[in-house]
C-alpha cells in the first residue's frame, strides 16, 4: 500500500526485532538487558531481559543522571549501580556483552564487575580488558592493531564474544566491524588462553568502589552463552539502527 500523499510504498518496511527475539526469545540466555529509553531513572534502570535483574542505586550521591535514554556516569562522583542478582559465567562457558557507550575519558572505564578480580572494562583508548578469577586470576588484554579505536568523544557500539569450551576464542566488534588484536601486546586473548569463569553484579565501577565509568552507558546486554555469527551480526545491526551508528 502506498503511503498517503507520499507515493512511497511502505508495505515491505519491517521493524527491527528486539534482542530477545534475535537471540532465541528467552530470558535463560539473555541475562541482562538495560534497554535504551526504557524504564530508566536516576535510582533504577529496569532489566528488560525478563530476569528482573534491575540495576539500582538508592544513594543519591552515587546516582548517575539520565541522559540520551541511558545513564551519564561521572568518575569523580562514585556513580555506580548494583544488579539485583549476580551473573555467573562458569569455567569453559561462553558469553557475550554488547554495549552502546559514549565515553568522556577512556582510562580504566569499568563497565561491569563484581570485585577487583572479576571485571570487564575499557583500559585505555586502544585496550579492552577482562579479568576472571575461576581457579586462577587471569587477565585477558585485547589491544587493537587499529590503535585508538576506543577513544573518548563519540558514541560507539562495542561487542565482545567468547566461545565456549577449553578451546574458547575471543572476538571483538566496534560498530559492527570485527577488530584485529595486536598479538605482540595482547595477552590471553588467543584460542584456549582464558576459559576461566567470573561473576558480575556492579554496573559502572569496580566493586562499587573504584575505576568509575566516565561517560554515558546508553544500552547494555549480556548473554551467558556465546552468540553465533548470525546472532552477532543481527545484534550489531539492531543496535546500530536503534542508535544511528
Amino acid at each position: 500500500m502506498l503511503g498517503i500523499g507520499t507515493g512511497i510504498d511502505h508495505s515491505s518496511v519491517v521493524e527491527p526485532a528486539n534482542l530477545k527475539e534475535i537471540t532465541g526469545n528467552t530470558a535463560t540466555t539473555l541475562q541482562l538487558w538495560l534497554q535504551n529509553n526504557t524504564d530508566v531513572t536516576t535510582s533504577q534502570w529496569k532489566d528488560s531481559s525478563g530476569n528482573d535483574n534491575h540495576a539500582t542505586q538508592s544513594s543519591e550521591a552515587d546516582q548517575a543522571t539520565v541522559s540520551g535514554g541511558g545513564l551519564d556516569f561521572e568518575e569523580t562522583e562514585s556513580d555506580h549501580y548494583d544488579l539485583a542478582s549476580t551473573i555467573t559465567i562458569a569455567h569453559n562457558q561462553g558469553f557475550c556483552m554488547a554495549a552502546v557507550i559514549e565515553q568522556e575519558s577512556a582510562s580504566d572505564n569499568m563497565i561491569l564487575s563484581k570485585d577487583t578480580n572479576d571485571h570487564i572494562k575499557i583500559a585505555d583508548q586502544s585496550t579492552f580488558r577482562i579479568v576472571s578469577n575461576d581457579d586462577t586470576q587471569t587477565t585477558t588484554t585485547m589491544r587493537f592493531t587499529d590503535g585508538a579505536v576506543l577513544a573518548a568523544g563519540s558514541k560507539m557500539l562495542i561487542l565482545v564474544n567468547r566461545s565456549a569450551g577449553a578451546e574458547n576464542r575471543f572476538t571483538f566488534f566496534k560498530n559492527g566491524t570485527q577488530l584485529t588484536f595486536d598479538t605482540d601486546t595482547s595477552s590471553n586473548e588467543a584460542q584456549g588462553e582464558n576459559p576461566f569463569g567470573f561473576d558480575i553484579n556492579v554496573l559502572g565501577a569496580r566493586s562499587g568502589a573504584s575505576q568509575f565509568f566516565d561517560g554515558k552507558i546508553l544500552e547494555l546486554a549480556f548473554w551467558n552463552r556465546a552468540l553465533t555469527a548470525t546472532e552477532i551480526a543481527d545484534v550489531n545491526s539492531y543496535l546500530q539502527e536503534i542508535h544511528g551508528l
